[in-house]
């Protein structure tokens, strides 16, 4: 059960704890903890499986995760002090979630339950730009191609790069007017595509007041919608943080989080990355009290979920979460191609092979590594979630001959992905509909998808 009452307890937690260094605790506690970890569980990335067939291995991830986390517990930023937490503390608050969540209203709500490995059960799809960076011209239109495509069951915003023709300034009114106007384009967006009720995920400005702004069962979110809130990348939170989840608590709506990784970061490879990930869903479920939980290991040097590396480490996270926890798990997708091009479609299958491990699907798929404004489109989050029903029930090995067949036809254009196009020059925004050309690639690929094994339905 929810309770904002542990936001006041942690706080305290974070005033009191041991004081650290945070470049220390980046660059040796972090690292070092993590590599004797992996070794003791004798956790090791092999290349040629990226989708692993291996129990042993998930739980190995699962207790080594746990006991990082005990060990080094979460460094608040704000008071330079870590907060602790005892492994009964954390495999207790792991277990005693909710299985299932209901968001959405009318005729678009939907049930979110957890999933199990090879599970049949239909997976939700998460569309959306994974707070990629978007214009204030093009961001409903955006969604609404986004919403319109039937398979999709919630819907992620993006990033403003600017609003009313100047910069966001944080913790300003500039920055609350961002979060109204974000929350008014979504609401809008899905009343265009017809289903005013869809989830839409909230809360993606930086500075509370402004998420908290946002709120507003009229204009804005509503308790039918997930609200954002995440630690930080590695293994850290804020007052800030703190303050948006106890609102949100209290509003009265899910929480949904994530906790991006860099597999080549301060965590290391794919090995010791699969352990930090874990533990930061075992830490959000701890310290935000989610709902759904996103994993998402990004490869450092693409920016991207779709590399050989990625979906190792989603598939071993997924396994070791599914068979010790009772946490939801969403896959969350970050391409490096952009729209209007066969790689983000390819790419696409990458993230979305962690259903067979027991995960969600979405965000995603965020074209160009969600640096590039405006590259995204309702084309390429429906095959994303074409791909995600056609795997429920598949078999692991499956998922594995999969990934086999796809990582060739573009994993050697990582050093330089073609960019494709924005969505204005691939989409007609008023009849909501992709150009001849883009709809043209999307057949060519679902044909080759198909011969791989995918059964793909309209």
């Amino acid at each position: 059960m929810q309770s904002s009452l542990k936001l006041l307890e942690l706080t305290r937690s974070a005033r009191a704890g041991q004081l650290v260094d945070e470049r220390e605790f980046d660059v040796k506690i972090i690292p070092s903890k993590l590599k004797q970890l992996a070794n003791e569980h004798g956790v090791s990335y092999d290349p040629e499986t990226p989708v692993p067939n291996d129990r042993q291995l998930a739980d190995d991830v699962f207790e080594a995760a746990c006991e990082f986390l005990a060990e080094v517990g979460i460094f608040c930023i704000d008071t330079q002090r870590i907060i602790k937490f005892s492994e009964n503390e954390i495999k207790g608050a792991a277990n005693s979630v909710p299985t299932r969540v209901h968001v959405g209203a009318g005729s678009d709500s939907r049930e979110i339950s957890r999933r199990g490995i090879e599970d049949q059960a239909r997976p939700a799809v998460i569309g959306g730009l994974g707070g990629g960076i978007v214009s204030q011209r093009y961001y409903e239109d955006i969604i609404t191609s986004i919403a319109v495509e039937p398979v999709i069951d919630a819907i992620c915003g993006g990033s403003l790069v600017e609003i009313e023709g100047g910069p966001i300034i944080r913790d300003s009114p500039i920055e609350m007017h961002a979060a109204r106007f974000e929350a008014i384009c979504m609401r809008k967006a899905v009343a265009r595509a017809n289903r005013p009720g869809l989830c839409v995920l909230a809360g993606s400005p930086e500075g509370a007041a402004a998420v908290i702004s946002a709120f507003d069962p009229q204009f804005g979110y509503r308790k039918t919608d997930m609200a954002i809130s995440c630690l930080v990348y590695p293994m850290k939170t804020t007052l800030n943080l703190l303050n948006k989840t106890k609102h949100f608590i209290d509003y009265g709506c899910p929480v949904f989080s994530y906790a991006d990784h860099l597999i080549g970061g301060y965590t290391g490879g794919p090995n010791t990355t699969a352990i930090s990930m874990t533990a930061h869903c075992l830490a959000n479920q701890l310290i935000s009290q989610s709902s759904v939980q996103e994993i998402s290991c990004q490869d450092i040097r693409y920016n991207n979920t779709s590399s050989r590396m990625s979906i190792w480490d989603h598939s071993v996270v997924a396994q070791a979460l599914t068979r010790n926890t009772k946490i939801v798990a969403t896959s969350e997708s970050f391409a490096s191609a952009g729209p209007c091009t066969e790689m983000i479609l390819y790419e696409a299958v990458a993230p979305a092979l962690a259903v067979v491990s027991g995960a969600h699907a979405g965000p995603g798929p965020a074209g160009c590594g969600t640096k590039e404004v405006d590259r995204f489109t309702g084309l390429e989050e429906r095959l994303f979630g074409q791909i995600a029903l056609s795997l429920a029930g598949r078999k692991l090995d499956f998922a594995d001959h999969v990934a086999k067949a796809i990582l060739p036809k573009y994993e050697h254009l990582f050093a330089s992905p073609p960019l494709g196009k924005r969505y204005h020059e691939c989409y007609d925004a008023r009849t909501v509909t992709a150009s001849t050309e883009w709809s043209s690639i999307l057949q060519s690929v679902r044909r080759e998808l198909e011969e791989i094994g995918l059964q793909l339905d309209e």
